[in-house]
């Protein structure tokens, strides 16, 4: 069985924000080192993809290192970042724990609501220390998160089917959500995609547990973490405080000396 993550073009189709969307981002991310002292840096993508945010900030002057654990993706990035003319270091690795040889990072970036994927304490433990022991004293952390306001899952449905158009074909998309963990606090979720290529076809089904956050819940967390002071939470459109009516926030770190 595929994974979504083996064909870089699908999931810019299924799962991609848009570009305006990613400027944004960067625009704010940007913003915010700036507010911090920093214009120029060093930043690091935490399971980059395809690493458009790190492409843009590569382009913007900033020395940019990205990893993940899709070797599809990491050349997709590859070619991307060559033909936007912007320069980046991209490493295959876990992200809950990695050791990379180079000089502390201004700032971290976890995009694209991929956080909560780590859902054992002991792993997010981990993923903070590594992240930790590339930063500089001060370097910001930055993590895309979704509300989800309705809580752990308790029911199995399906929803959001679809048939998408590809250059070379299509992909169909559906979702399965299954009951969650509530004494654990994670959801599970099931996304299946059939696509077909060139007259060819490839089933990938991708299954995520992942844990249900709200800022008190995330507010918590920091105070077990060494090495980190939490910021605050704002929209990723203005950096505004004001996150109820978002579908994605972010929340920020400061890392400690």
């Amino acid at each position: 069985m595929h994974s979504i993550y083996d064909f870089p073009d699908v999931y810019d189709v299924v799962l991609q924000r848009s570009p305006e969307i990613i400027a944004t981002e960067v625009a704010s991310i940007e913003r915010l080192l700036t507010e911090h002292g920093v214009t120029r840096g060093r930043a690091l993508e935490l399971a980059c993809g395809t690493c458009p945010h790190g492409i843009l900030l590569a382009r913007h002057g900033f020395a940019v290192t990205g990893i993940d654990r899709s070797p599809a993706m990491l050349a997709a990035a590859a070619r991307r970042a060559a033909a936007a003319g912007a320069s980046l270091r991209l490493v295959q690795g876990n992200i809950v724990d990695f050791a990379l040889d180079v000089e502390p990072f201004d700032v971290a970036l976890f995009m694209f609501e991929t956080f909560p994927v780590i859902t054992a304490y002991d792993d997010i433990v981990s993923h903070f220390c590594a992240v930790r022991r590339h930063m500089r004293p001060g370097g910001l952390y930055i993590i895309d998160l979704d509300p989800r306001k309705h809580g752990v899952g308790v029911s199995a449905e399906e929803w959001g089917r679809k048939t998408l158009p590809l250059p070379n074909g299509s992909v169909e998309v559906w979702n399965e959500d299954f009951p969650g963990d509530w004494v654990e606090g994670t959801s599970h979720l099931v996304m299946h995609c059939r696509i077909l290529l060139d007259g060819v076809t490839y089933e990938a089904a991708d299954e995520w547990r992942l844990r249900v956050y709200g800022p008190w819940d995330l507010r918590v967390l920091v105070q077990t973490l060494e090495g980190w002071a939490l910021s605050g939470f704002c929209s990723w459109r203005d950096l505004s405080p004001d996150i109820a009516d978002e579908q994605h926030y972010w929340m920020v770190l400061e890392a400690r000396p």
